[in-house]
């Protein structure tokens, strides 16, 4: 058993409607019984709020902060709000960095958040028995679902109070009611990674089936939250991924590598998080994309995008690893059809992408996934580039009448487009 270091919770928020989401629903969920109050106490544990001045004072006025000081000692780490041109995606990076250092410095566990996100009660006692377990990282599956049919679902299950009352201090909600909630409240981008939706996302941070008969689906994903991270086995700090995207790029792969200390949660009934966006952001069409209008080729263009994913250098080594592992999402128990799903998962994603180095695969096998990896790269790329021919007719305008910050995001979106095709390294996702 290892003893027990600072387990250091980490957010980075700024502006109402995130800060909003920090303390009427992440907070609340995180004092539930099996979450922060179940912490073992006396060894310094800390919630680090990156956040500036003005919303660290509206959050300090919150039910949910209120309660969160009687388990756990608050921390306010300052930033300042985005610059003009720099995404709130890009900008997180700030206060993450800033936070990981005062985590690293004490010898801590990172338990990194976001405000637009749930924990199901005993997720942290379960982060807890990790790390006394000796366990380094805890990475778990995670993309986006839709925030308003979400909210009714957990609503109407009595997981959150009725639509205008005042938040509660405190929610708990199972890991088989988010499941429940979540599968009625797809975000048309999480609908495109389902292997058999008629609109297949052109770079897919996730692929999943539904069991047949089951309230549940089998996912294999490329996108994962970084829920424990011990400071302690990290001997040179590697910030880079945070300078120009977010967490979940390839910091955990920098700074810990892939190895038998990394645990990957594949039960929604050990731990369970949810992330939300509203419906009209992001939205993907579900019209019928070619590969179903295609349907001798449907299962070859979407495994040629897999692997063209795969290989393109925006995923990191243990991201590619990870994503063969199966992990379920179920709100009832488990039955033999999850089983059989998982055969078929597994027997089409390694037909189509197999190990992501070809040469394991012989050399036949191994230039057939060539051959597909380059096709697959080559639709990610022309499907980033004519899937927003509006957009990028606007940079071209802009860029040709002098505007500067026009003539970066070509040249960078050009770069980007070059290092896919190439399969060459790139910001992780």
């Amino acid at each position: 058993m290892t003893v027990l270091r600072p387990l250091c919770f980490v957010v980075v928020v700024w502006g109402e409607r995130f800060r909003r989401y920090l303390t009427d629903y992440c907070l609340p969920s995180l004092l539930s019984p099996g979450n922060i109050p179940a912490l073992a106490g006396g060894r310094g544990n800390r919630f680090l709020i990156c956040t500036t001045p003005a919303d660290r004072a509206a959050i300090r006025e919150t039910p949910a902060f209120i309660a969160l000081e009687r388990h756990i000692t608050p921390v306010f780490v300052e930033i300042p709000l985005p610059p003009a041109g720099r995404s709130g995606c890009e900008h997180m990076g700030v206060g993450h960095r800033a936070a990981a250092e005062l985590v690293r410095r004490d010898g801590g566990y990172g338990v990194f958040l976001t405000p637009d996100l749930m924990l199901s009660d005993g997720s942290v006692a379960a982060l807890e028995r990790h790390a006394r377990n000796g366990r380094r990282v805890v990475l778990c599956a995670a993309f986006r679902f839709g925030e308003e049919p979400l909210f009714e679902q957990l609503r109407a299950m009595g997981a959150l109070l009725p639509s205008g009352a005042a938040p509660a201090a405190a929610v708990m909600v199972t890991g088989r009611q988010l499941v429940s909630a979540m599968l009625r409240s797809f975000h048309s981008e999480g609908l495109s990674y389902g292997w058999d939706a008629p609109a297949f996302a052109n770079l897919p941070a996730a692929c999943w089936w539904r069991v047949p008969g089951e309230d549940g689906i089998v996912v294999h994903s490329l996108s994962w939250a970084p829920l424990l991270l011990d400071y302690a086995a990290v001997a040179r700090h590697d910030t880079t991924a945070l300078e120009t995207w977010t967490i979940d790029a390839d910091y955990v792969y920098r700074n810990f590598g892939d190895t038998p200390d990394i645990h990957i949660v594949t039960d929604s009934d050990e731990i369970m998080l949810v992330s939300w966006t509203p419906l009209a952001e992001t939205a993907r069409t579900q019209s019928t994309t070619l590969p179903e209008r295609l349907p001798l080729a449907r299962n070859w263009i979407k495994g040629a995008i897999v692997r063209g994913a795969l290989t393109s250098g925006i995923f990191d080594p243990l991201k590619q690893r990870s994503f063969f592992i199966p992990v379920r999402w179920h709100a009832g128990d488990l039955t033999p059809a999850w089983t059989e799903t998982e055969r078929r998962a597994a027997a089409i994603l390694r037909r189509y992408a197999g190990d992501p180095a070809p040469e394991s695969h012989g050399p036949a096998r191994g230039a057939g996934l060539v051959a597909l990896a380059a096709a697959g790269r080559l639709w990610i790329v022309a499907a980033d580039v004519f899937g927003h021919t509006d957009r990028l007719r606007l940079r071209v305008a802009q860029a040709l009448r002098g505007d500067r910050e026009a003539v970066d995001r070509l040249r960078s979106r050009a770069g980007r487009a070059w290092k896919t095709i190439r399969g060459s390294p790139a910001a992780g996702h």
